[in-house]
């Protein structure tokens, strides 16, 4: 990664509009929670594990290149996910084991196991995200892989939050009222996981054979939980649509879409999604795109389904003016006599 890059990540987190929005509500309720004292723990047993959840979800779309994933009100609900929980869970049991080791052996030790733990710690996240397995992510063998994968753009991770931190430590930190301190808590915990999604998607690592789901996960629950992920874009990409911003929404699709290994199966599933929308002048403009997808990688089948889908809805329903021509030729070729006179009109 370039020194422009890696500036341009730096700032990633209060650059890109979703994760800013994220640190302002994760750090106004964390403050809340910790100005309201006893009062405030419900808050905070509801906060932190879900801004831990966000952080893992920003690492999993960082590290395929899907775009940022943009936080709904499910990111509070505890029983969301599980694997998801693990960061948190892996940190508190460091924690308790740090404070042994600074009661039992003193300062130097404690600061000795701080040091290894900021190393393993962002390809431990790696590993649980790109396998949603807790097990691989603390499997030394995993972390060994993906760190050697990454080479020496993994160090880019600890030494980059090493040197905000103790930059923001000795000069901001005295100025700061204590929200404050709780926004820049926030901004350099999810910088840790944008910052390792962004390394591990360049270094390819997401697509390394020996970093896959369990082999225990069947076909059918990667299927189901394949459709899940699917179903949050789309439903991010419905807020970003029916607030007016269509290309914001169309944007979202596409990113995600890009990245599935099966593209013309993911092109598919969110036509077929946007069709049960409410309002289908979104899923008939974007069936156009879907269309010139499936018509120039000879899915002649999906882009005669696609048509004949449309034209169904909305008669008025025509290909993009650069397809029409290559419609008309798709569909006398397969004798669809049903669509030729819309296409001849």
């Amino acid at each position: 990664m370039k020194p422009a890059e890696l500036g341009r990540e730096a700032l990633f987190p209060i650059t890109d509009l979703a994760v800013l929005m994220a640190i302002i509500v994760f750090g106004g309720l964390l403050w809340l929670g910790i100005a309201a004292g006893l009062l405030g723990l419900w808050l905070l047993f509801i906060v932190v594990p879900a801004a831990f959840r966000y952080a893992i979800y920003l690492l999993e779309a960082r590290a395929h290149g899907a775009g940022t994933y943009v936080a709904g009100i499910e990111i509070f609900n505890i029983a969301e996910n599980l694997w998801g929980l693990f960061p948190l869970l892996l940190l508190v049991a460091f924690s308790g084991i740090e404070w042994r080791v600074l009661q039992t052996f003193g300062p130097a030790p404690a600061q000795l196991l701080l040091g290894v733990f900021l190393l393993v710690y962002p390809a431990s996240m790696a590993v649980l995200a790109l396998t949603r397995s807790p097990m691989a992510s603390v499997s030394p063998g995993a972390l060994i892989q993906l760190v050697r994968r990454c080479g020496v753009s993994y160090l880019y991770v600890p030494v980059l939050l090493t040197v905000i931190g103790a930059g923001i430590y000795h000069v901001a930190l005295p100025f700061l009222p204590r929200f404050g301190i709780c926004f820049v808590a926030v901004f350099l915990f999810f910088l840790m996981f944008t910052l390792t999604g962004a390394i591990v998607h360049a270094s390819g690592v997401a697509h390394e054979v020996g970093i896959e789901a369990p082999a225990e996960r069947s076909a059918a629950e990667r299927a189901v939980e394949l459709d899940a992920r699917r179903q949050k874009v789309a439903n991010h990409a419905y807020g970003f649509i029916s607030r007016g911003n269509r290309e914001g929404g169309f944007g979202h699709i596409r990113q995600w879409i890009a990245a599935e290994e099966d593209a013309d199966e993911a092109v598919n599933w969110f036509f077929n999604e946007m069709m049960r929308w409410e309002q289908k002048d979104a899923a008939l403009f974007f069936g156009q795109e879907c269309f010139a997808h499936f018509l120039h990688h000879d899915r002649d089948a999906l882009a005669l389904k696609l048509m004949s889908r449309c034209l169904h809805e909305d008669p008025a329903w025509r290909p993009r003016r650069e397809d029409r021509q290559a419609a008309l030729v798709l569909a006398e070729r397969h004798g669809r006599e049903d669509l030729l006179p819309a296409l001849r009109s």
